[in-house]
């Protein structure tokens, strides 16, 4: 299939020795966000979870601040507030600021995403493109001038962060179905029909990209699994959507804590210490009336958004945290309350 929507940008390729840059900053807790979704009671939940920490995280938004954030006032606080961390383009802003129209949502689906996933996902971002938060022009230049990638060190681990894979900014080859070893549940219910990703080319990315860990959202359902081979190990985690429920029958978005500390954030839903790098999925524990409220303000029946998403933000994904966790350690009692 071609398209809008499923045609990838020549802009979107990068390989993974770009990740292998020297690191952008230093420090020894990191929040990776992805997938807020134009939530601002998303990120307010985020910031309150960054200072609950000992000493104050890095934050890193790796894309796909904005979507769903067609109410002016909430696409300007939102843009506000990430812009005070660290930012990466995901494929929403790039197609926000792209001169490109048949790029659409920018998501590059594959061919198992169904067509009118694809078709409303255009239409979201065709409306969200005509706010009047978007005329202004240093809005714009800013969005469209973000970083498609970034590598931070973490103590003394390298941290490669990205929104789609290590090839492309909104690529599906690290989505939770893709990975081996295969998931059957994910392949059913995503009907999973591309190629598989090896363990073998992910320690090939992480080798080329001279990193420890990588870390994702693009594809909306959050895991963390640790890459075992014959000289080295890493860590994949996608975080998922942390504006949106990520779990069945829950109402939370997830985030990716990272830290040089070992020691296991009392919150953590599932994660793992390799090498000395703690990796935890953190619950994003926002204000879920409030949120469901805005999103029908803004996107009621009958609208693309709503027949994309009003499942998911009312009862959450069919994904379970102990699916999540692919090996690595759920908290006992993790499943988030709704």
């Amino acid at each position: 299939m071609a398209g809008p929507g499923r045609v990838c940008p020549v802009a979107y390729r990068y390989r993974p020795e770009d990740l292998a840059e020297p690191p952008a900053f230093a420090c020894t807790t990191l929040f990776v966000v992805g997938g807020l979704y134009g939530n601002p009671h998303a990120l307010d939940a985020v910031l309150a979870r960054a200072a609950a920490e000992p000493a104050p995280p890095e934050i890193v938004f790796n894309g796909d601040f904005h979507y769903l954030d067609v109410d002016p006032d909430h696409f300007r606080a939102v843009d506000a507030g990430v812009h005070s961390h660290h930012v990466t383009q995901g494929n929403v802003e790039y197609a926000l600021t792209a001169d490109d129209d048949t790029v659409g949502c920018g998501c590059d689906y594959p061919d198992y995403i169904a067509e009118p996933v694809v078709t409303n996902s255009n239409l979201v971002v065709e409306q969200l493109r005509a706010s009047p938060a978007l005329r202004n022009d240093a809005v714009r230049r800013r969005l469209a001038e973000l970083p498609r990638h970034l590598t931070v060190l973490v103590g003394d681990h390298r941290v490669g962060i990205v929104h789609g894979d290590p090839e492309s900014l909104a690529g599906w080859r690290l989505a939770l179905e893709a990975l081996d070893p295969p998931d059957q549940d994910a392949r059913t219910h995503t009907a999973f029909a591309g190629p598989t990703t090896t363990v073998e080319q992910v320690v090939d990315w992480c080798r080329r990209a001279g990193v420890d860990a990588l870390c994702c959202t693009h594809t909306g359902l959050p895991y963390a699994q640790v890459v075992p081979h014959a000289d080295r190990r890493c860590v994949v985690v996608n975080n998922g959507c942390a504006g949106l429920p990520n779990f069945a029958g829950t109402r939370v978005g997830v985030l990716t804590r990272l830290s040089a500390d070992p020691g296991t954030p009392r919150d953590s839903l599932y994660g793992t210490t390799l090498d000395g790098l703690r990796v935890d999925a953190l619950p994003v524990r926002y204000d879920h009336d409030r949120w469901q409220a805005d999103f029908l303000h803004s996107w009621p029946p009958g609208s693309p958004a709503h027949d994309n998403y009003a499942t998911r933000v009312e009862h959450g994904t069919w994904l379970t945290v102990d699916k999540a966790a692919r090996g690595t350690a759920a908290a006992p009692g993790a499943t988030p309350r709704a």
